[in-house]
């Protein structure tokens, strides 16, 4: 788990939190309507390939680095937001979802130890040499 309940309230406040997961009348944190946005945002942290494409997997508890805490919590709000039109959020949204295509190319912006790519072929010990190319008189004698 990449983020709990309580960092979307300590992020967003009790009072928000509240109105976003009470839709009958917003005093009341629901907790199952919270942890269903939030496992949809961590979905798609997850499964929509940004941290796995990036080499991370199995991030959980404390190895979260606090910048992917922050980005999950904007998605997670993102979705609590329904039908609502609020720019602020959205634009929160497209700029995590931004930043973790970014993580995909650049792991390092995370600050973890990602898995390392394969190595590429030139770097290897051995070298190919082509063939030598051969007049076609030569061959044919």
């Amino acid at each position: 788990m990449l983020i709990g309940p309580e960092d979307m309230i300590l992020r967003f406040s009790e009072r928000e939190i509240a109105a976003l997961t009470d839709h009958d009348y917003g005093k009341t944190v629901k907790v199952e309507v919270l942890e269903r946005a939030i496992a949809d945002a961590e979905a798609e942290a997850e499964a929509g390939s940004y941290l796995a494409a990036a080499g991370y997997k199995n991030l959980n508890g404390d190895a979260v680095p606090r910048v992917l805490v922050i980005k999950v919590c904007d998605i997670a709000r993102y979705y609590l937001h329904e039908d609502g039109d609020i720019e602020i959020v959205e634009k929160r949204y497209k700029a995590a979802i931004e930043w973790l295509k970014s993580v995909v190319k650049e792991p390092r912006l995370l600050g973890l130890d990602a898995v390392q790519p394969a190595a590429k072929a030139s770097d290897g010990l051995y070298a190919v040499r082509p063939n030598k190319v051969e007049e076609w008189h030569e061959v044919n004698r």
